[in-house]
């Protein structure tokens, strides 16, 4: 909960990253304009069901789930104003290391698929850090270099592709990651 408390105030602050527009069809610069609060106002749909006969059947269980954030957004570019859902919106985030919590952080995994600025814990290293780059290596594979608060910066893989035959075998996760870094 409080990354995203973290990322909602980024984006309150105007600390929107670059991204493509579909105005003008480039990656520009975004500014924030304001929240998108939903109306209370019942729609048809919700008059219908609350007649006599439906009444009975709702509950205070059966309320719909809260809204997702969202955020008006205006290009820098062509002036044209988009609504955003949170996750469509990259922030500009310099997260510090020292700031972070284990509870706050993303488990790390070579499973996993990061973005630059992700605050992940390191099971193995009891350590959290923050992804501070990605690169491709030559044999395909992916790696994120990620800075740790004691262990400084380390590279860890990405996007691990583990083959369902060979999780039948005896072979563990970190043999198979070896074998991958050989090939």
């Amino acid at each position: 909960m409080k990354v995203e408390s973290r990322k909602r105030q980024f984006i309150l602050e105007g600390k929107i990253k670059a991204c493509f527009c579909e105005g003008c069809g480039k990656v520009t610069e975004k500014v924030f304009v304001g929240e998108w609060i939903p109306s209370d106002k019942p729609k048809c749909d919700d008059i219908l069901t609350s007649a006599p006969e439906a009444s009975s059947k709702n509950s205070k269980n059966d309320l719909p789930p809260a809204a997702e954030n969202q955020y008006w957004v205006r290009c820098l570019e062509c002036n044209q104003v988009h609504l955003l859902k949170e996750w469509q919106i990259q922030i500009d985030r310099e997260v510090n290391p020292d700031e972070l919590k284990s509870e706050d952080c993303q488990v790390y995994s070579p499973h996993g698929i990061y973005a630059k600025g992700d605050a992940l814990y390191h099971q193995a290293l009891g350590e959290v850090g923050v992804v501070r780059e990605k690169q491709a290596t030559g044999s395909g594979a992916f790696i994120i270099i990620v800075e740790f608060c004691k262990s400084g910066r380390k590279q860890l893989l990405e996007n691990v592709q583990v083959n369902n035959a060979a999780n039948n075998s005896t072979e563990s996760v970190a043999d198979l990651i070896k074998l991958k870094l050989r090939r």
